[in-house]
């Protein structure tokens, strides 16, 4: 296993660890508590308020459209106002009426029942073929195997699926005889859940786009050997190689994270002067799996081509790796720059965008993976590029949300505030 130890910026990236899946993109928690209703256990939802209202009699409540304003409309809802309260006030009608709405009641959570037993079931399935494919114990499961869970499943999931997901995992623990590994109030697991929430709080807020000049001012900070290190001095760390892939395709791609960490060797083909083709195989707007192939083109200057970076990335693992280089192709690192078997979390993406903008004095807080992909569709739009082509290029199922961009991109464009003397 790696070594757990902070993401903390570094001249040399050669003593990079990135530490536990589970520990990922969590280390700079600002000790935020989960909100109400994220405890790990998930409570029945209340009747609605339509559902409060089962049993109630409105047929003679004065709506009706023979009404009439007046002396005698006045005297027509009296009449009815009492002759409903004479047969409220009847004790054995009042019974009758209970014991309607108790039934009622008794049906709605009874449905309400079968939609979170289905809920649990289809939430179950997931977790168990995630834990068939990585090999992990699902019944009974480890915390540390929630949090790989949880980690997995934070970018594409909201925070009620993910807590459904929890609930769904204690429930059946507990039916099983099991302790509950999924708690999150308390254990291993609440730093994760902060994390989680605190990343899903700040996507929502809106993570400010990477513009152009400031990807190409972290490029040009990555860490490079020293004379003292063991690799060729002024040249790029191995991380450094690995980061400037990850950024560079992140952000031409205009991917998701947990796209860009999804990516293997076999969904890169390169074309011979034209750039890269890049399949992403399934995605949070893709949710039959149809993929989508992304090209990315050659770039202008050799240190922002993202086809470059992404092969040099890719030789330069295969020479430190045993055997070839097949399989995830942005991996986490152990210490020592020894390249490990399994790709980087999609929270990892935030980390490794954080550290770099904060060695090139951009302030690192505002910024998380979502960067990558905003600043791209909002470069491509100032740019005059076809909204039709970027929306194509992003992969945004909806113009709505895809619209949210090109408002924000062109607040500056044809301004009628600008000069008109002021």
């Amino acid at each position: 296993m790696p070594d757990q130890t902070s993401s903390q910026s570094s001249d040399n990236a050669s003593q990079e660890e990135e530490g536990s899946p589970e520990d990922d993109g969590f280390r700079d928690e600002r000790g935020q508590e989960p909100r109400a209703g994220q405890s790990g256990e998930l409570a029945p939802p209340p009747l609605s308020s339509e559902d409060s209202q089962i049993g109630k009699d409105r047929s003679d409540t004065g709506d009706s459209p023979d009404t009439k304003d007046g002396p005698a409309g006045g005297s027509e809802n009296a009449s009815g106002s009492g002759a409903e309260t004479g047969a409220l006030e009847d004790p054995q009608r009042l019974r009758e009426l209970q014991e309607s709405l108790g039934r009622l009641e008794d049906f709605a959570s009874q449905a309400r029942a079968e939609n979170t037993t289905r809920a649990y079931a289809a939430d179950l399935e997931d977790f168990r073929h995630w834990c068939k494919k990585y090999e992990r114990e699902w019944l009974p499961a480890e915390p540390k195997t929630i949090g790989l869970y949880l980690g997995a499943r934070a970018d594409e999931l909201s925070l009620a699926t993910l807590e459904r997901r929890l609930a769904a995992i204690a429930s059946l623990h507990k039916e099983e005889g099991y302790e509950s590994p999924a708690s999150v109030a308390d254990g291993p697991l609440r730093k994760i859940w902060k994390g989680i929430i605190r990343e899903k709080t700040r996507q929502q807020d809106g993570a400010p786009p990477l513009m152009v000049e400031d990807l190409r001012s972290i490029l040009e900070h990555l860490p490079r050997y020293s004379s003292s290190d063991e690799g060729p001095a002024g040249e790029l760390t191995l991380t450094a190689l690995r980061d400037r892939a990850l950024l560079l395709v992140g952000w031409t791609g205009a991917l998701r994270r947990s796209e860009l960490v999804a990516l293997t060797t076999a969904d890169v083909e390169f074309v011979e002067g034209k750039g890269v083709n890049v399949y992403v195989r399934q995605s949070k707007a893709d949710q039959e799996g149809k993929g989508l192939v992304k090209g990315l083109p050659y770039g202008s200057k050799k240190e922002t081509c993202p086809v470059t970076a992404l092969r040099q990335w890719l030789q330069a693992a295969e020479r430190n790796v045993e055997g070839s280089f097949e399989g995830d192709i942005f991996r986490r690192f152990y210490r020592g720059e020894s390249v490990g078997e399994s790709a980087m979390t999609g929270q990892y993406v935030s980390t490794v965008l954080k550290r770099h903008a904060e060695s090139a004095g951009l302030g690192p807080d505002k910024y998380s993976a979502h960067s990558l992909r905003a600043g791209f569709i909002t470069q491509a739009i100032r740019a005059g590029k076809p909204e039709r082509r970027v929306k194509e290029h992003s992969g945004h199922a909806s113009w709505e949300t895809f619209n949210q961009y090109v408002e924000e991109a062109g607040t500056f464009q044809d301004n009628p505030a600008e000069g008109i003397g002021l």
